[in-house]
């Protein structure tokens, strides 16, 4: 059986790290820094605070409508080192590569919503698409007296290897 592994798109400075030049089956660059995730088998689906969840709905949204590009930059733009003009191109890409692999976008939901103390939120939806599901995970931090700011993002469809 073939497996289709999308790289997992990380979008910290420190930690990403550019992918290897082996490829998959489906020709998309493997990321092999990272160990898959775990799902969490108790998930807290309560909504994430409204300006968050806000930017997320629109993001979704946006990549439904085909608006990758504008969703994206629209989703990173209050954190300057996520919308370093150098690195959104390959960032799209990714998404739109997963997208052409899985297929569109057809609806997403919540999955989880961590608070990671009072400032950090580990946030994970899975989108729906007509192939395979897709794991998103988000990371919010909110600085004091500011609002939230993505300070990560990364997708991938280890969904099945995550529940293991």
């Amino acid at each position: 059986m073939k497996k289709a592994l999308l790289p997992i798109l990380i979008l910290t400075s420190p930690l990403w790290s550019a992918p290897n030049n082996k490829t998959s089956e489906t020709n998309l660059p493997k990321v092999t820094t990272l160990i898959p995730q775990l799902l969490p088998r108790n998930p807290i689906t309560k909504p994430p605070p409204g300006a968050v969840q806000k930017q997320l709905e629109a993001f979704f949204s946006g990549v439904q409508a085909g608006k990758v590009d504008e969703s994206f930059k629209a989703l990173v733009a209050n954190n300057p080192a996520l919308s370093d003009p150098a690195a959104v191109p390959e960032f799209v890409g990714n998404i739109r590569k997963g997208l052409e692999v899985f297929g569109p976008l057809q609806g997403q939901e919540l999955y989880d919503n961590r608070n990671v103390g009072s400032r950090v939120l580990y946030i994970t939806y899975i989108s729906f698409h007509p192939k395979k599901p897709l794991r998103w995970q988000f990371v919010y931090y909110s600085p004091v007296g500011t609002d939230w700011k993505l300070l990560n993002l990364r997708f991938d469809d280890t969904i099945e290897q995550s529940l293991i």
